[in-house]
């Protein structure tokens, strides 16, 4: 088994983010990139996401970026559940075009992780969001008994492979922070 790349490959299916078959779901894949270690795809809202006519609901761009942190958590190996998140819109989030969501790691505690987001355009060139979040980390145990009622154990064994190799960013994470560099 290798690590995940795919928010799918280690959440269930009908998840609203990335579940395959959920009909009303967002259908994102929350890409991680091993090289840049950040969650790191391209997304274009459909149209019934809008919120003012041609520009996507708020709710549903913070539901994006929310899930972007949370996927990337499950890509390094950890479940996890939001705890807090903040985002600021700078420009209305065009529908029907495609865009860059990205995620990425930024300190980790004993039982939290930080990570910040973006939404852009493909070339980065505009910024439509930048958010924040805080996510606690749940005990294995609570994985296999409240979130899967322990039917799938190759989820956890997924989460064990992601954890073991990638383990290696928290260290690039804790060497930036004492550099003062904000980037990976």
């Amino acid at each position: 088994m290798k690590p995940s790349i795919y928010g799918h490959q280690i959440h269930h299916d009908t998840c609203f983010g990335c579940g395959k078959n959920n009909p009303h779901g967002l259908h994102a894949d929350y890409y991680f990139d091993d090289e840049s270690g950040e969650v790191r795809f391209q997304y274009n809202f459909a149209r019934y996401f809008n919120g003012a006519p041609n520009y996507g609901h708020g709710g549903v761009i913070s539901t994006l970026m929310d899930e972007s942190m949370g996927a990337l958590c499950f890509h390094l190996g950890f479940i996890v559940m939001t705890d807090t998140m903040s985002y600021k819109f700078l420009k209305a989030t065009p529908v029907e075009t495609d865009l860059l969501a990205r995620a990425w790691p930024i300190d980790k505690e004993k039982r939290k992780i930080h990570l910040e987001c973006s939404l852009t355009s493909l070339d980065e060139t505009i910024t439509y969001v930048k958010g924040s979040g805080a996510f606690h980390i749940l005990p294995p145990r609570f994985f296999i008994s409240k979130l899967d009622g322990g039917q799938h154990f190759q989820s956890y064994d997924q989460l064990e492979i992601n954890k073991k190799a990638r383990s290696h960013l928290f260290q690039k994470i804790q060497n930036r922070s004492i550099l003062g560099d904000t980037k990976l």
